[in-house]
């Protein structure tokens, strides 16, 4: 099982995250022998609910986070951090979700890049980029 961190960074002053940076942080893998396995993707979702006809809130989740992984390319993840719960769904469960028009996507970002080997470890680099957009928000790495 893996354990992921999320540390916000902030580049020094007067720079700003961009592509040159993640190429120079992929450079540094390599350049202590991590060896490229391939290209790598997930998604993450911020849902919030429809709400129609003053119904109580109460009654569902304010806000969740879907996620799809690559290595469980058939399921989908949602975490409900209010009541702490994560439920695993197969993949359709989007395609429902859209159906039933309960929750909308408020934004969508996509995780990609390139997965490496580094001795025993599985490190990935990538950006961070919204769903229907080339703009860069972030570099993110997992190990």
């Amino acid at each position: 099982m893996t354990i992921k961190w999320v540390l916000h960074w902030q580049p020094n002053a007067g720079t700003t995250v961009n592509s040159q940076i993640l190429n120079e942080v992929s450079q540094c893998v390599e350049s202590i022998n991590g060896v490229k396995e391939g290209r790598w993707k997930a998604t993450l979702t911020f849902y919030k609910p429809i709400v129609r006809d003053q119904a109580p809130t109460t009654e569902f989740p304010r806000e969740f986070l879907g996620i799809s992984l690559p290595e469980q390319p058939n399921k989908y993840y949602f975490v409900i951090r209010g009541q702490k719960i994560v439920l695993e769904a197969e993949q359709t469960i989007q395609t429902i979700m859209e159906k039933l028009q309960s929750y909308k996507t408020r934004v969508a970002l996509n995780f990609e890049g390139f997965q490496y080997q580094l001795g025993d470890f599985q490190l990935r680099v990538g950006k961070v980029v919204p769903m229907h957009s080339e703009n860069l928000r972030g570099i993110v790495m997992e190990v």
